[in-house]
């Protein structure tokens, strides 16, 4: 962060903390980029400095994240250096898969490594490095919970809350790290995979609009435990593929009321937590389920929620359609904003996921495909591309990567955002191996 007298301030300027508190200014979000001379106004006006993040900031305003291992993290969320931690968990795992997932992160880290000409690449290597072993550790410890859940016993969140903290940290440092592996772990378990994209989208969207602390580990366990009363729904409705009768979806409805007491049981769990997980089906025209609550009745933790529920619920195949891909999921949720979705909320949802994260695969305007490696955060149009088929759709006999943002690859531009099987290219292959 960098301090700054507001005499200083510009737009384009992400403002990450006034000197003031924000409840004395008049704005929605805690932590933005400043985008009118009016919102530059009003924070001279009622502050002497301000912090804030040139990795956030636009155009000339933006320097990129610098990595800073043994500082601890604004907002208090220190970084765990246990060495033990890194061993991450061998006796869950057979020692051939173990060695098997060495093997498939260590070439891709070694890709990135081999790019030293590229500061970013560095950093996100770096932090991949630290953070999949965490990543590993929290989403065991997650499907252990699930397994005690639907036991009907108590269970002990310490392990998951822990994970959340790491994982909370590393989307602060670079947020790329942890999507890529978000797209690249998924177990097949449609409950447990999408706990944890909603999970992980809910604490970007709380980090990118200024929340810290325990309000954004509350925001996260929202996320990892909002449909936890499905376990106490039948297997079969779960995994039905034909469109559910009027009864069934009565039924499925009830998993609010079920996770609510499920968790109301949990001492540890904060009552946010409870009263975010039993709203998120909730929406802001007051169409949505149990109660009917409309507008600020939700509350801001519950909206986001029911936002990020909605959008990786697209990503998924249903029985009615085939899963969208990141930009068609995302034009069909904005397009909702303003009725079931708060439109300020939306506006930052948008900008905080980006039109191509990391993992998406493109088309290029010459007709190659490839994978996004970087988000461009200043022209986010123009990512950082790791092609891995030609023109004609065949397989490259090397990997080429492409920065769209560089003079020598103006004339390229984006065609379009493809589903992620695209072509059969398959998840595996995104580690570039």
């Amino acid at each position: 962060m960098e301090i700054i007298a507001v005499a200083d301030l510009k737009v384009g300027m992400f403002v990450a903390e006034p000197d003031c508190p924000w409840t004395a200014l008049p704005f929605a979000f805690q932590g933005f980029v400043v985008d009118s001379c009016e919102q530059v106004d009003i924070f001279q006006q009622q502050c002497r400095f301000v912090s804030i993040d040139r990795s956030r900031s636009l155009n000339e305003h933006y320097a990129p994240p610098r990595l800073e291992r043994d500082a601890p993290l604004k907002g208090g969320l220190p970084i765990r250096t246990n060495p033990a931690e890194d061993a991450g968990q061998a006796g869950i795992f057979s020692s051939a898969e173990i060695e098997r997932r060495k093997v498939r992160r260590r070439r891709f880290l070694d890709f990135l490594h081999s790019q030293d000409d590229n500061e970013q690449a560095r950093q996100l290597s770096h932090e991949l490095a630290y953070v999949e072993p965490r990543y590993d550790q929290l989403t065991d410890a997650l499907e252990q919970a699930f397994d005690t859940f639907a036991e009907g016993k108590n269970v002990d969140l310490l392990a998951v809350r822990e994970g959340l903290h790491d994982i909370a940290g590393s989307l602060q440092r670079n947020p790329d790290a942890v999507m890529w592996l978000l797209r690249l772990k998924q177990r097949d378990e449609y409950s447990f995979d999408h706990a944890m994209d909603v999970a992980v989208n809910m604490v970007l969207v709380g980090t990118h609009i200024g929340w810290r602390d325990q309000r954004l580990l509350d925001l996260g366990l929202t996320g990892l435990l909002q449909d936890v009363g499905k376990v106490e729904l039948p297997v079969d409705l779960l995994r039905k593929k034909t469109e559910l009768t009027a009864e069934e979806r009565l039924l499925v409805r009830s998993h609010v009321a079920s996770s609510m007491e499920i968790l109301v049981a949990q001492s540890s769990l904060s009552s946010d937590v409870v009263l975010a997980v039993g709203r998120h089906h909730e929406r802001w025209d007051g169409t949505g389920y149990p109660r009917g609550l409309k507008f600020e009745q939700i509350g801001m933790a519950a909206e986001i929620a029911g936002i990020a529920d909605s959008f990786c619920a697209m990503q998924k195949d249903k029985p009615y359609r085939s899963a969208l891909g990141h930009q068609e999921a995302l034009e069909e949720l904005h397009s909702l904003r303003g009725r079931m979705f708060n439109p300020a909320l939306m506006e930052q949802f948008v900008q905080c996921v980006g039109l191509y994260p990391i993992g998406t695969l493109l088309e290029l305007s010459t007709g190659e495909v490839g994978v996004v490696i970087q988000q461009n955060r200043v022209q986010r149009s123009r990512p950082r591309v790791v092609v891995m088929l030609d023109g004609d759709k065949q397989p490259v006999r090397n990997y080429r990567v492409v920065d769209l943002r560089e003079p020598a690859h103006a004339s390229l531009r984006v065609s379009r955002a493809l589903p992620y099987n695209a072509y059969g290219l398959a998840a595996h292959d995104y580690y570039l191996g």
